[in-house]
């Protein structure tokens, strides 16, 4: 579920608030960033929940509509198939699924039903969801179709919600478009009368990815008073406490794998902490950090101290 990018950016707010507050050990930091991580597979199993709390919802609003109208749906009757659909009903049915939500006393969705009920509005609202529900029948792979696009044009771009999930935990935040990302690509994935083609991701899982994210920190936090000096001297327009702590951050994540990580290519370096740098930090940051950057795998090239090994490596 993690990727690379996911991981800087974690290991950037844990240095992040050591520079904040000094006294933190790297014991407490590593803990944090462990937390933090673990965090992201609580998000996944809400998101779930939501999906199975829409389904509910509509299921219990048809209910209701039949019992005051006193008789069977219409022709221009919608909600049936939404009530009916396949993949909604597995994930409601899928035992480990439940157990899990249980497991971890996910209640958001009901103690937070307002949420649910905004989102059924502006589902019932969009396009895509009127030519579903026009259709005289659907199958599995229709209602797929139906199931992503919930997600990507509904779920996904509510801004409310994600500032619900924000509230409720910081990280969520970083982890909302990741996790978003991974449950349309598992949704695609389901298949019908398969309860195994549904798997959980696990903290066990990508150890190589959160090994990286562990040495990076370990690296950059025992490491910090020489990656300060490499900074020393290269940003000859700012005085050093004119540099956003955000930047000084920044640069010494990309400093710590110019030098301590031979198997990243220095070009993956520079581009990751640039693209990070635009959705982090101020409008010129990302300029100012490709230019130290620069300057620095230059500089390590010539005297020999960016330690290399792999083809293109050094490229």
């Amino acid at each position: 579920m993690f990727t690379r990018r996911h991981i800087r950016i974690k290991v950037m707010q844990a240095v992040y608030a050591l520079h904040k507050d000094p006294e933190q050990s790297l014991s407490g930091l590593q803990k944090n960033f462990q937390k933090q991580l673990l965090a992201a597979y609580d998000l996944y199993f809400v998101l779930y929940a939501l999906l199975i709390a829409l389904h509910l919802k509509a299921k219990e609003r048809f209910e209701i509509k039949k019992q005051q109208e006193h008789r069977e749906r219409t022709a221009v009757d919608k909600s049936p198939h939404f009530v009916q659909n396949r993949l909604l009903q597995f994930l409601s049915e899928h035992h480990l699924l439940v157990v899990q939500i249980k497991k971890k006393r996910i209640k958001n969705w009901d103690l937070h039903f307002d949420y649910v009920d905004q989102l059924l509005e502006k589902m019932e609202a969009a396009p895509f969801y009127a030519r579903y529900a026009e259709a005289e029948s659907h199958n599995w792979e229709s209602d797929c179709t139906f199931v992503i696009a919930l997600y990507r044009e509904v779920i996904a771009p509510h801004d409310p919600l994600f500032d619900y999930l924000e509230d409720q935990k910081l990280g969520w935040a970083d982890d909302f478009s990741l996790v978003n990302t991974f449950i349309v690509k598992q949704l695609k994935k389901i298949q019908p009368e398969q309860s195994s083609s549904f798997q959980f991701p696990a903290p066990a899982d990508q150890k190589e990815e959160k090994d990286f994210g562990k040495e990076l920190l370990k690296k950059t936090v025992s490491q910090r008073e020489v990656l300060e000096k490499e900074i020393e001297g290269k940003t000859p327009n700012w005085e050093s406490d004119r540099i956003a702590q955000l930047d000084q951050v920044l640069l010494q994540l990309g400093i710590s794998e110019l030098l301590f990580f031979d198997n990243i290519p220095p070009k993956v370096t520079l581009n990751e902490y640039l693209e990070i740098a635009k959705d982090y930090s101020t409008p010129m940051s990302n300029v100012f950090i490709n230019g130290v950057l620069d300057k620095l795998v230059k500089e390590f090239t010539e005297t020999n101290r960016m330690k290399k090994s792999g083809r293109g490596l050094r490229e």
